[in-house]
């Protein structure tokens, strides 16, 4: 995307428009503008010209940026080295009491300001209203007030934009996308925002547990944003809920539970016990008529006989259930459930007296579009075309397994490494329990969370096929595959793969990092 004039654009625009007769074999527009954008826009540079602002105000800017991954548009950005000047463009808003139009205006522009603000630039947003003239953002009070036209004017005159500024290296999608349990206070105080695809989910959801019975499923790959919007939707019953997380808690649901007095219960509170035809009336005592919403994250990991406790006692004061979860993160094979799939196989649900519906996030909006690559070319080796530069990648060898802990111990003491190992069970998993032994962290420790940096240590246990696909030792309790997706699934921006004693195995993953550069 390139920097454009103004009057440029609402002309070409138009332009466009009038000699688009052929819609079927066209070429594509000139800029991302709405017939109604055109015509506003063309106000705007129209009273702007009143005002003989130099032609120079009227250049450098971004017409209908989108940030990638999250889908967040503006109308107008104009960068200089010391500030951003956003400007939205709006037709009339007549159809609207005052309140409504201030409302609609208002929120808007505080969710432009919480995106811009991570620029650490001084931030002017305007909001120009057809036939209503010119609003600013006071970031102060969080209001919106009305101001002439020759305020924007003196701003966009002395403002020297920098054409050099690339807005794609400004927003990054970790600086938007958090996590209720890493970022505990900033989720608590609400200082994030939703993707319009998770919003409209979000509504669907709460609308269909005022009104339904319902069993509603959850579903999406890693880096999707599904527990933030879990969670985000479970911040609406807080104190008529229960949350069962099938794992271990970790230090985020600690913190939720003790100093915000969330109802979160780990996997293993649920009685593993068998529940016949026969005896219905049997349910969990954490469950009763005063819950509203029960919650499961994870649920692909649940057992069956704890899955049935739960319909049963959901059944007996009919409380809804939003089952969470992703097939692909498990860590033996009786972990990978597709819960809707599930249920409709195995449960008669009409019995229950409820619905089911089932609800996907697609787009991944968390994951480093290059560390995605990376993993699909890590899983079978050429699967991924998009030719990345690996950069944020990194290999290492030991052969020396006291040299490979101390370097371990200096990246996760000095470089806020995140390292994470292998779950293993000395009768079975003989060949991993020294890689175990490395660290504290394990698979099942980091279920559901995300971290910036991972480390993680390959060795003899993974080999690549004549097809290229990777293959696992598959001698162990839990499934290598499944912890070995589990652990590369976890980082947000840099992956270091240690490799220990495998001069073979090496040479695939140094292959693999340049495959980005040379296919």
């Amino acid at each position: 995307m390139e920097t454009v004039n103004l009057i440029s654009a609402y002309k070409g625009a138009k332009a466009y428009a009038d000699c688009n007769y052929n819609k079927n074999n066209s070429p594509e527009p000139p800029y991302p503008l709405k017939p109604a954008e055109i015509k506003t826009l063309a106000l705007l540079c129209e009273e702007l010209q009143t005002l003989e602002v130099p032609f120079s105000a009227f250049d450098g800017y971004y017409i209908g940026y989108i940030i990638k991954q999250i889908g967040k548009e503006f109308d107008l950005l104009r960068f200089s080295d010391d500030m951003i000047v956003n400007v939205e463009l709006k037709s009339s808003l007549n159809h609207l009491s005052d309140s409504q139009k201030t409302d609609k205006i208002l929120r808007q522009m505080i969710k432009n300001h919480y995106y811009l603000n991570a620029m650490k630039k001084e931030i002017y947003i305007y909001t120009f209203v057809e036939d209503d003239g010119l609003y600013r953002f006071n970031k102060e009070s969080k209001s919106t007030e009305k101001v002439q036209m020759s305020e924007l004017a003196d701003l966009l005159t002395k403002q020297i934009f920098n054409e050099e500024i690339i807005p794609d290296k400004l927003f990054l999608p970790l600086n938007y996308l958090i996590s209720p349990f890493t970022k505990t206070e900033q989720f608590i105080s609400g200082n994030y925002f939703l993707t319009e695809h998770q919003e409209n989910i979000k509504k669907d959801i709460l609308n269909t547990l005022k009104t339904e019975y319902s069993f509603l499923c959850l579903t999406a790959d890693a880096g999707t944003g599904k527990t933030l919007l879990l969670y985000d939707i479970a911040k609406n019953y807080v104190g008529s809920s229960i949350i069962i997380h099938c794992g271990k808690l970790n230090s985020g649901h600690n913190k939720l539970i003790s100093a915000h007095h969330w109802n979160i219960q780990p996997i293993k509170k649920i009685p593993s016990m068998k529940i016949t035809d026969t005896e219905k009336d049997i349910s969990f005592d954490n469950i009763d008529k005063n819950i509203k919403v029960i919650f499961i994250d994870e649920s692909q990991r649940i057992n069956e006989d704890q899955l049935r406790m739960i319909i049963t006692s959901s059944s007996k004061y009919k409380i809804p259930i939003i089952f969470s979860y992703d097939p692909k993160q498990y860590l033996n094979k009786s972990e990978n459930k597709d819960i809707y799939n599930y249920l409709t196989e195995h449960y008669d649900i009409n019995s229950y007296g409820c619905d089911m519906k089932k609800y996907q996030l697609t787009k991944k909006i968390r994951t480093n579009p290059k560390i995605a690559s990376f993993i699909s070319n890590l899983l079978k080796i050429g699967s991924d075309q998009s030719n990345c530069s690996y950069e944020n990648i990194s290999v290492e060898y030991f052969d020396s397994i006291n040299e490979m802990k101390s370097y371990i111990d200096y990246l996760t003491e000095n470089k806020k490494w995140k390292f994470i190992t292998y779950t293993a069970i000395e009768r079975t998993d003989k060949n991993i329990n020294y890689i175990s032994e490395l660290s504290d962290t394990n698979a099942h420790e980091v279920i559901g969370q995300e971290f910036d940096k991972v480390a993680f240590v390959m060795d003899k246990n993974f080999k690549y096929n004549d097809n290229n696909d990777l293959t696992y030792n598959t001698n162990g309790f839990y499934d290598l595959s499944g912890m070995f997706y589990q652990i590369i699934t976890r980082a947000v921006s840099n992956l270091k793969i240690i490799v220990y004693n495998d001069e073979q195995l090496y040479y695939k993953l140094l292959y693999i990092k340049s495959f980005g550069k040379n296919k």
